[in-house]
């Protein structure tokens, strides 16, 4: 019972993450219209699908590569370039699926415009939550899943 407790409560958090920057993506590629919570829906539900595993091996090969880079660093100063990376490469392909699924594949080009444009507003948002995710959750959460 323990274990599910601890799965839903990691569920439950992620989905809250993964909506909100969907939400301002959506809101970036398509405005609010009679399509946006339909279209942001289906944005939050694909991007909980590919990300969230995604993020979970991300996070453990980011975390593995600053270990290596930056041995003699403090945890803290370690979690907050994790919470960096993190962040551009969580919002990157966040991003993508969200612009993927509101707009199509056009052109490369306009692809390439609605995706830079979604990822311009999603991360300073992905930054300041992926900075307190790494500083100041993480640690909570592994202590947590640990127990």
């Amino acid at each position: 019972m323990k274990f599910v407790k601890k799965i839903l409560v990691m569920s439950l958090l992620v989905i809250s993450l993964i909506s909100i920057l969907t939400f301002a993506m959506t809101y970036q590629n398509i405005g609010f219209n009679e399509l946006f919570f339909e279209q942001w829906l289906a944005s939050t539900f694909w991007s909980a699908t590919t990300m969230a595993p995604l993020g979970f091996v991300m996070i453990a090969i980011i975390s593995k590569v600053v270990s290596i880079a930056l041995p003699r660093a403090a945890e803290s100063k370690q979690n907050f370039i994790i919470g960096i990376l993190m962040a551009v490469v969580m919002e990157s392909f966040m991003a993508l699926v969200t612009t993927i699924n509101n707009v199509g594949i056009l052109t490369i080009t306009e692809l390439a415009g609605y995706w830079w444009h979604a990822f311009l507003i999603a991360l300073p948002l992905g930054l300041v939550i992926s900075l307190l995710m790494t500083l100041f959750v993480k640690p909570r959460l592994e202590r947590y899943m640990a127990s």
